[in-house]
């Protein structure tokens, strides 16, 4: 029986391994050397509902955390934000990190627990903790993702809980090794079934 972890990495993770491609972030727009497809994570209902209850539900409980909102940013934290305000019995929202606005009702004071799907470089995630900061509410520890690969424990003051870590690495285009080698940059999601073809194959 495979464990969760191994489970997500099975079903979505690609590493460079010195692979004809590799992966260029649509978050930074920064290549990366470790990708984790979560389209292929949320799609699945049921892993979906297991990585909730078995990680980041018991985390919270552990802690004793009842928060009033489970936050996150579309699109792919949605569909686990969702699954744990249900499994929490909290409210379900979402910020847009492009015009740094949430239009919930979010009070002044009330217990915020972000989700995001992972972490790169960390930029969506600090500016979902700024949107929800502005409204007064407070934002809990810790951060909880699928996966984490920027090798941070400590985002903005909080603690990441992930389902996987590991460390990535990322490369301004200008200084990419993988690029250098003559490895070839795509963007993973429109690219994926050949990234990973490619990466079998090599």
């Amino acid at each position: 029986m495979k464990t969760i972890p191994e489970l997500i990495i099975d079903k979505a993770v690609w590493r460079y391994d010195d692979s004809s491609l590799h992966v260029k972030t649509s978050e930074s727009g920064m290549h990366s050397d470790l990708y984790l497809n979560t389209d292929y994570i949320v799609s699945d209902v049921s892993l979906v509902e297991e990585i909730v209850e078995d990680i980041f539900l018991k985390e919270l409980n552990l802690r004793n955390i009842k928060p009033d909102w489970v936050i996150s940013y579309p699109p792919f934290g949605l569909a686990v934000a969702y699954a744990l305000a249900r499994q929490a019995g909290a409210k379900f929202g979402y910020v847009d990190i492009q015009t740094g606005l949430c239009n919930f009702d979010i009070k002044a004071g009330e217990k915020v627990i972000i989700v995001g799907d992972d972490i790169y470089s960390g930029g969506s995630i600090k500016k979902t903790i700024e949107i929800i900061n502005s409204l007064g509410a407070k934002v809990q520890s810790p951060i909880l993702t699928i996966g984490n690969f920027s090798g941070a424990e400590v985002l903005s003051g909080l603690e990441v809980i992930s389902a996987i870590s590991e460390k990535g690495n990322l490369y301004d285009e200008n200084d990419c090794l993988m690029c250098k080698l003559g490895s070839k940059a795509v963007s993973p999601r429109q690219n994926w079934n050949e990234l990973i073809k490619q990466h079998q194959a090599e």
